[in-house]
C-alpha cells in the first residue's frame, strides 16, 4: 500500500498540472472515492436541511415565492394527457358498464372543459400573458380536473353497487350444488363491477401527470378520495352482497386496491416534488456560484485595470497564463510630468493629536484621490498615471501603442492635454487648501521624448517608464520653482503651435545634464482676453504674500529676432520683452547667476 501510493504521488509530482488520472485500483484512490462519496452525501443532507421535512416546502420564504415563479412548461401536457384518460374512461364506460344520464353528462362536461383548458393555456402561451399561470391557477385547475375525472369513474361504480340490484333486476339464476340442492338468486344487473373498480382507482391517475404542483395537495386530494371511495363502498353493501362476512377477504379487494395506489402515488408525489426542489436549490446554488465567480472576475479585473494601463491589462488577460513573458514597448514621442508639493513634508508632523500622522496621510490622500478623479475626465483619457512617491505625482500621455506617423501627429495634442491636466491640477490644490485652511504649493516639471514601458515583479506588478526622458522630467521637478511648471525647450518647442504663454527661465544646471534651458509654462492663451496661470496663481495659490517663496532664476535666454516693444518699468528693477508671434508669448526673466540643483 505503501509502494501504491508512492507511485501515485510521483506520478502527481512529475505532471506540469494537477490531474485526476491516477490509476483506479490504487488504495488510495478508493479512499479518495469514498471520502468524494461522503462529501457528496454530507452536502445532499446540508440541503436537505433547508426543506421542510413534511411539507417539503423551503425554510426561506423569498426562496418559495421564486421557486413558485417558474413556469411549468409541461402544465398543458398535463392537461393534454388527462384528456386521453378521460376519452378512456369514457370507452369504457360506454362499451362495458350501464349508462347513467348523470353519467353521461359528467363525462361531456369533463370533456368539454379539458378542450376549453387546452385552449386557454395555448392562448397564454402564444400571447404571453403575464401573470396568467401562476402557481395558484395550476394548482386550481389540477385538483378541479383530478375530482372532475375521478367523479366519472366514480359514477361508474355507483351505477353498479348493490342498492340498484334490486330495482333493475329482471331475471334469476340457478345455483346448483354438489349434493344435489338448487338455490335461486337474483341476477346481478351489473357483472362487470371489477371494471368499474379499476377505473375508479386509475382515475387517480391524473394525479401523477401534473409534476410541479406541490406535494402537499395532492396528498390532501388523495386522502379524500380514498376517504369517499371507501365510505361509497361501505354504504352500498358490497362486501355483505357478494357473500362474505367482516372478515371475508374478497370483499376487501377494492378498498385494498385504492389503498395501495394512493400510497404509491402519495410516494411518487412526494419524491418528484423532491427532486424538483432539489435541482432547483442546486440551480439557485450554482447560479450564485456562478454569480460570485463573475463578481471576482470582475473585482479583479477592476484591480488589475487599476494597477495596470487598458492596454497592458488586457494584454495579460488576453495572453496564455503559461506564456508570461516581460512585457516591455518602446515609445518615441512620450509627455512625462511630475507635480510634488515641497512644503507637505513641513505640515507632516507626528503628534498624539493627530494620531500620529495618519490625518496628514488622510489629507494626503485625498489630494492624490481628487487628481485621480481629475483623470477620469474624459478629455483627459490619453493619460497614464505612472505611482505616487511620496507627495510626488508622476503621469504620463502618449503611452497607447500606435503607429510612428501617426505618433508624430498626436504628439502635440497629447502634450496639450498634459499641460491642460497640470495647470487644472493648480485648480484642484486650491479648493483643497480653501476647504482645509493650508497653503500647499504645486511643483510641475514637464519632459518629452523616447520612453521605455514595462511590468515589473510577477507579485505585486507595477508599470512603470524608464529613460533619459523621465530623468529630465524629474529634474524639471526638483529644480522647478514652487507655484510653477517648468518645461524643457523641447516641449516649449512643441507647446508653442498651440497658444501657450512661456516665461524664458534661462539655463538651469542639471544633475547629469549640465546646463539646460527651461520655460515657464505660464497658461493658455484664450483670443484677445488671455489670462494666464501665473495671474491666477498670484491671486489665488499666495493669500499670504510670496516673501517666502525664492524663484530660482538661470541665465542665457535666446534673443528674439521679431520684437516689436521693449519697457522698461522703473521702480520695479526688472526688464520687460514681449515678442509678438503667431501662436506664442514669451516673456523673459531678468539675468542672474545661475543656480545649481541642490
Amino acid at each position: 500500500q505503501r509502494r501504491a501510493l508512492r507511485t501515485a504521488s510521483e506520478k502527481l509530482r512529475n505532471r506540469s498540472s494537477f490531474s485526476t488520472n491516477v490509476v483506479y485500483n490504487t488504495p488510495g484512490t478508493r479512499v479518495n472515492r469514498y471520502i468524494s462519496r461522503l462529501i457528496e452525501a454530507r452536502q445532499t443532507e446540508s440541503e436537505m436541511a433547508d426543506l421542510n421535512f413534511i411539507t417539503l416546502k423551503y425554510k426561506q420564504i423569498e426562496r418559495e415565492n421564486k421557486y413558485h415563479q417558474l413556469q411549468d412548461e409541461y402544465f398543458t401536457s398535463a392537461v393534454v394527457l388527462s384528456l386521453i384518460l378521460a376519452a378512456l374512461f369514457g370507452l369504457v364506460y360506454l362499451l362495458i358498464i350501464p349508462q347513467s344520464t348523470i353519467v353521461l353528462v359528467l363525462l361531456v362536461f369533463c370533456m368539454c372543459f379539458l378542450v376549453a383548458c387546452i385552449m386557454y393555456l395555448h392562448v397564454t402561451r402564444v400571447q404571453c400573458f403575464p401573470g396568467c399561470l401562476t402557481i395558484q391557477i395550476r394548482t386550481i385547475l389540477c385538483i378541479f380536473i383530478v375530482i372532475l375525472i375521478y367523479s366519472v369513474a366514480q359514477g361508474c361504480v355507483v351505477g353498479c353497487m348493490p342498492w340498484v340490484w334490486n330495482t333493475n333486476s329482471s331475471s334469476s339464476i340457478v345455483i346448483i350444488s354438489p349434493g344435489g340442492t338448487n338455490k335461486t338468486m337474483n341476477e346481478l344487473p351489473c357483472d362487470t363491477v371489477h371494471y368499474a373498480f379499476l377505473s375508479c382507482v386509475v382515475g387517480t391517475l391524473t394525479l401523477a401527470v401534473f409534476l410541479r404542483v406541490s406535494s402537499l395537495p395532492k396528498m390532501v386530494l388523495l386522502l379524500f378520495v380514498t376517504i369517499l371511495y371507501i365510505v361509497i363502498l361501505e354504504l352500498s353493501g358490497y362486501r355483505k352482497a357478494v357473500g362474505g362476512g367482516s372478515f371475508y377477504m374478497h370483499g376487501y379487494e377494492p378498498i385494498q386496491a385504492i389503498l395501495l395506489f394512493s400510497c404509491a402515488l402519495a410516494l411518487h408525489s412526494r419524491q418528484v416534488d423532491l427532486k424538483l426542489r432539489l435541482d432547483y436549490l442546486w440551480a439557485v446554488q450554482a447560479e450564485e456560484e456562478r454569480d460570485d465567480m463573475e463578481r471576482v472576475k470582475l473585482d479583479n479585473k477592476r484591480i488589475l485595470f487599476n494597477l495596470l494601463p487598458a492596454h497592458v491589462a488586457q494584454h495579460f488577460l488576453m495572453s496564455n497564463p503559461r506564456n508570461m513573458d516581460l512585457y516591455y514597448q518602446s515609445y518615441s514621442q512620450v509627455g512625462v510630468m511630475f507635480a510634488s508639493i515641497p512644503n507637505f513634508n513641513d505640515f507632516y508632523i507626528e503628534l498624539d493629536g493627530n494620531n500620529m500622522g495618519v490625518e496628514c496621510l488622510r489629507l494626503l490622500n485625498e489630494i492624490i484621490a481628487d487628481f485621480d478623479e481629475l483623470m477620469d475626465k474624459e478629455y483627459y483619457k490619453d493619460i497614464e498615471k505612472i505611482k505616487t512617491i511620496g507627495s510626488t505625482y508622476m503621469a504620463a500621455v502618449g503611452l497607447v501603442p500606435t503607429s510612428g506617423t501617426k505618433a508624430k501627429k498626436s504628439i502635440y495634442s497629447h502634450l496639450s492635454t498634459l499641460a491642460d491636466f497640470a495647470i487644472e491640477m493648480f485648480d484642484v490644490l486650491d479648493e483643497i487648501n480653501y476647504q482645509s485652511y493650508n497653503d500647499f504649493v504645486l511643483r510641475v516639471g514637464i519632459n518629452v521624448g523616447p520612453v521605455v514601458a514595462g511590468v515589473i515583479g510577477a507579485r505585486r506588478p507595477q508599470y512603470d517608464i524608464w529613460g533619459n526622458t523621465v530623468n529630465v522630467a524629474s529634474r524639471m521637478d526638483s529644480t522647478g520653482v514652487q507655484g510653477k511648471i517648468q518645461v524643457t525647450e523641447e516641449v516649449q518647442r512643441i507647446l508653442k503651435r498651440c497658444s501657450y504663454e512661456f516665461v524664458c527661465r534661462g539655463k538651469v544646471s542639471v544633475k547629469g545634464k549640465g546646463e539646460m534651458l527651461t520655460y515657464f509654462l505660464e497658461g493658455k492663451a484664450d483670443g484677445t482676453n488671455s489670462q494666464t496661470r501665473s495671474l491666477n496663481l498670484e491671486r489665488k495659490m499666495y493669500p499670504f504674500g510670496r516673501a517666502n517663496i525664492q524663484t530660482k532664476l538661470g541665465t542665457s535666454c535666446p534673443s528674439v529676432s521679431s520684437v516689436t516693444s521693449f519697457t522698461v518699468k522703473a521702480g520695479l528693477g526688472a526688464g520687460q520683452m514681449s515678442a509678438s508671434h503667431t501662436n506664442q508669448t514669451l516673456h523673459y526673466l531678468p539675468s542672474v547667476p545661475a543656480v545649481k540643483e541642490a
